[in-house]
């Protein structure tokens, strides 16, 4: 797991990999890493880690707590905007909008961020951005 925070991206990026593996094969695995996902491993500067993150988020949504709901909602709402990278982009509208249905309160600050993104000149962006729109 402290790969996942490797100065390399390559290593980082493999770490990503062997963990969603095993966090989806064995239950197990993931209950103890769960809070470490959010606080520790999302400190990482590696685009490949923060869009694995938030798949795991995605995928274990029912899993976290409602403080973790709360900072995974930040999290991605900031990688969102700093983020140039058009999977980061789409798959964070993706979680967003999850999240967003879970709890409405979030609502506004997920359709600002798919306003600004239907716009976007990569079609994943843009259409990602609009189902969003389209289904909050």
């Amino acid at each position: 797991m402290k790969l996942l925070l490797h100065e390399d991206s390559i290593v980082a990026m493999r770490a990503m990999n062997g963990t969603k593996r095993l966090m989806r094969a064995d239950k197990d695995f993931f209950d103890p890493q769960k809070e470490s996902l959010v606080k520790v491993y999302s400190k990482t500067k590696h685009n490949v880690v923060k869009l694995g993150l938030i798949t795991l988020y995605f995928d274990f949504i029912k899993e976290f707590s409602a403080s973790e709901l709360k900072r995974i909602k930040t999290l991605t709402l900031k990688w969102v905007e700093e983020s140039d990278d058009w999977m980061i982009l789409a798959q964070g509208l993706k979680l967003l909008e999850k999240l967003a249905k879970i709890d409405p309160t979030i609502r506004r600050e997920v359709i600002a961020v798919a306003k600004k993104l239907q716009k976007d000149s990569r079609k994943a962006v843009a259409t990602k951005a609009k189902k969003v729109l389209s289904g909050l």
